[in-house]
């Protein structure tokens, strides 16, 4: 054991039963599961802070036009010039100039964008925690029932073997809300740290007292109980994290995460995703957290194409470049078809920007539904006006979607499910945008 002492062995040995044995425990603990597919999964990128949807995806031509400029006159994106907003099509709608790659995956029919989405009427908050809490619990106006929705659709589908090492992953420090009640969810930030006693230094670039501690670990868990197996599966998913080094991972030709700047962490954590996926470790469902995105000021001027000055266009160039990164390395792999990357936030950005050149909480905001199989290259849903009478509280942008119609389609179409009303509780779903073809999940072969 070397310089381990008592205190330091157990601080590790309970970090690593905490962080890893739950997932292993998870899955031994239900031997009745049915045999998983593991061919399609979701990707769950959300924009913690309110993105300022608008100036996202916003009116170039048409009568929005006039009323967008009049209500945003210093913020608004240009029609000309190098802040010009990238037109979608032949659409009256624009991409944000910084989205370019984005705008690349739309002209090639695999990212899709829907109108005005959000919470139902009666149930709007401009509140973040709320906000937050209901979408991602998946029940508009209450978090009561205490699972997230990504946790229960794992639940209902009954997929998932002892055989799958990761069905649900979460790229950062902590889980989101929309995997509570998942026992078998890793959550992983830094492939390096994730091992006891990380952070008592290195020797030949191997944490110290690794070695010693998981031997400890497989001496002392040896028999057949939950907790045995959990201390064995601890010891073995340390190493399985150790095969996700981000440094030696290579991604596939032209898929280039950001690396540096506001994005850098994203484009890590996106690449670990992409990592997890190729290795055919069971994964199923994985999440993203951006933040960042509660603009109350100096959002950003229309005129400033100085990413260095400009916070918003900086943030969402970074969104954009992980984005085109992630499906471009899947692709690459010729595994574009079986990921659904779903993006969205809480709630837009009011219409009418403020005295100190930023916007506050709204309403409505777009989805981005990106992958292989999705009918992208297309704007769905619709807009709900920005002209006198056309806006929420005379203030936001109107809802028009709920956000568990596209939510619910992706689960169903993509996922498979046919336990939806398991998922989202109490919602009558109205059946599907069109978004994806929505032929069966179990087919032999990806078109």
């Amino acid at each position: 054991m070397g310089n381990l002492t008592r205190r330091g062995f157990l601080k590790g040995s309970t970090l690593c039963l905490t962080a890893l044995g739950g997932l292993r425990l998870g899955l031994h603990a239900d031997p009745a599961r049915a045999a998983w597919s593991g061919d399609r999964f979701l990707v769950y990128v959300y924009l913690r802070g309110g993105i300022d949807g608008l100036n996202m995806v916003c009116p170039i031509a048409g009568p929005d036009r006039v009323p967008y400029e009049q209500r945003r006159p210093n913020i608004h994106l240009r029609t000309t010039g190098a802040t010009a907003a990238l037109p979608l099509g032949a659409s009256s709608f624009g991409l944000n100039f910084a989205a370019t790659g984005l705008h690349e995956l739309y002209g090639q029919g695999k990212l899709a964008i829907v109108h005005g989405t959000g919470f139902p009427p009666g149930q709007i908050t401009r509140s973040h925690f709320d906000a937050q809490d209901y979408m991602e619990h998946g029940t508009p106006g209450s978090s009561s029932i205490g699972t997230g929705w990504l946790a229960r659709h794992l639940a209902s589908a009954g997929q998932v073997p002892d055989a799958a090492m990761i069905p649900a992953f979460s790229a950062g420090s902590n889980a989101p809300a929309s995997l509570l009640g998942r026992r078998d969810a890793m959550v992983l930030d830094d492939p390096n740290s994730y091992h006891p006693n990380a952070n008592n230094g290195n020797v030949d670039g191997v944490p110290r007292y690794k070695l010693s501690t998981l031997m400890t670990l497989q001496n002392l868990y040896q028999g057949t109980g939950d907790l045995d197996r959990a201390g064995a599966g601890a010891t073995e998913t340390v190493e399985l994290v150790d095969t996700l080094n981000i440094a030696s991972y290579t991604p596939s030709p032209g898929a280039n995460y950001p690396s540096t700047g506001v994005a850098a962490t994203l484009g890590n954590q996106a690449k670990l995703i992409a990592n997890i996926a190729k290795r055919g470790l069971g994964l199923q469902v994985a999440t993203l957290d951006y933040g960042g995105w509660d603009t109350h000021e100096n959002q950003g001027d229309g005129t400033q194409a100085d990413l260095n000055q400009n916070q918003y266009a900086a943030r969402l160039a970074g969104l954009s470049q992980t984005l085109h990164a992630l499906y471009t390395d899947l692709a690459g792999s010729g595994m574009a078809n079986r990921m659904v990357v779903v993006v969205h936030s809480e709630f837009g950005r009011r219409v009418r920007e403020n005295a100190n050149r930023g916007t506050d909480h709204g309403s409505a905001n777009p989805m981005l539904v990106l992958g292989g199989r999705v009918r992208g290259g297309q704007l769905y849903g619709s807009f709900g006006g920005l002209q006198d009478g056309q806006l929420f509280q005379n203030e936001d942008v109107a809802t028009t979607t709920d956000f568990r119609r596209v939510l619910s389609e992706v689960v169903t179409g993509h996922l498979g499910s046919t336990a939806l009303g398991s998922v989202f509780p109490g919602y009558a779903y109205p059946g599907p945008l069109g978004l994806l073809p929505g032929d069966p999940i179990f087919a032999a072969s990806f078109d």
